[in-house]
């Protein structure tokens, strides 16, 4: 079996975004030094619009070369890079050394066509000046990848084949989010087109979904109680805060939910269920997403221990080692 795990390179986007140095360079350099122990390749998928949109305030400069910094370092240890887009950013204000986030064009959807082929080349050149391996894989901002017609165009010119988005039975309505995924194929992976949704053996992308699970109510219980009980081990490293519309506690202390498989915080304690299922279904591999800014002491200890239980019988690869 092998097993992709992906990272959201970027700051929190609510009511504060939260240092670059906590939400992204210090948790990203204990992810490093986890990959090196286990001879793993991760992706990640770093935050494009924050890189251009810094190089703009003289102000943001030392954060943007640690950021750089630390791209060309995860480029040089062989980990793959991808596409992120939070297009939100085109609208970002940057007061006293601090990003205000406005999330009302938080999707490309919310962007004229014209736009939405002008956000994609800018971000994609700004990261790939960076790297030496070229981007071949995206993943959208919020998974809000419909309508992925909007998309065609520019990923054919640019040579982006693969996206990694969706998760099997997964929906958010709430503003700013707009997804949904209960028609997906269940399955690890699938030709597509010009619908993200429906397979197609002559399409041009691929799709290599989150791998997704339901969560209990038990689950969240025992999330939200031990943050309160040991906020020092279950404490996101990331300072900042999250974007509203990620759904109410009421809705997850009180039914099943279905969300993606993590490495964040107290998620990661399902990644043992998540592989012996994986296993039963004969399926050949997972793709687990996380952010550096919500790992915790927690995630990060059980991100190790679990390499280093598997390792001689799970492969720790990056998107481009699945196809």
């Amino acid at each position: 079996m092998k097993i992709a795990f992906t990272w959201d390179y970027e700051l929190f986007f609510g009511e504060k975004s939260g240092t670059v140095q906590q939400c992204m360079i210090q948790p990203t350099k204990d992810l490093l030094d986890i990959a090196e122990r286990h001879q793993a390749k991760f992706t990640f998928f770093p935050d494009a619009g924050y890189l251009l949109h810094a190089k703009k305030q003289e102000d943001a400069s030392t954060d943007l070369k640690m950021v750089v910094e630390q791209i060309k370092a995860w480029d040089r240890m062989g980990h793959e890079t991808g596409l992120h887009i939070h297009p939100h950013w085109e609208d970002v204000v940057y007061e006293n050394k601090e990003w205000k986030h406005n999330t009302s064009r938080y999707k490309l959807s919310d962007f004229k066509e014209a736009d939405v082929d002008s956000i994609i080349h800018r971000y994609f050149q700004e990261v790939q000046q960076l790297i030496s391996s070229p981007i071949n894989s995206f993943r959208a901002g919020g998974w809000c990848v419909q309508p992925f017609s909007n998309l065609r165009a520019a990923f054919l010119s640019l040579g982006i084949s693969t996206d990694s988005s969706v998760f099997y039975g997964g929906k958010n309505t709430n503003a700013p989010y707009n997804y949904d995924f209960t028609n997906a194929p269940n399955s690890s992976s699938w030709s597509f087109d010009k619908d993200i949704l429906i397979e197609n053996n002559n399409g041009n992308f691929l799709e290599l979904p989150i791998t997704s699970l339901r969560y209990s109510p038990l689950f969240f219980w025992r999330l939200f109680l031990l943050g309160r009980w040991n906020p020092i081990r279950h404490k996101p490293i990331g300072n900042g805060v999250p974007t509203s519309g990620g759904g109410s506690k009421k809705v997850l202390l009180s039914r099943y939910n279905t969300f993606c498989l993590s490495a964040d915080g107290y998620f990661i304690s399902q990644l043992e269920h998540a592989v012996k299922q994986a296993k039963k279904e004969k399926k050949r591999h997972l793709v687990v997403i996380g952010h550096p800014k919500a790992c915790t002491l927690y995630s990060l200890e059980k991100l190790d221990l679990f390499m280093s239980k598997h390792k001689d019988e799970i492969e720790f690869v990056s998107l481009n080692q699945l196809k």
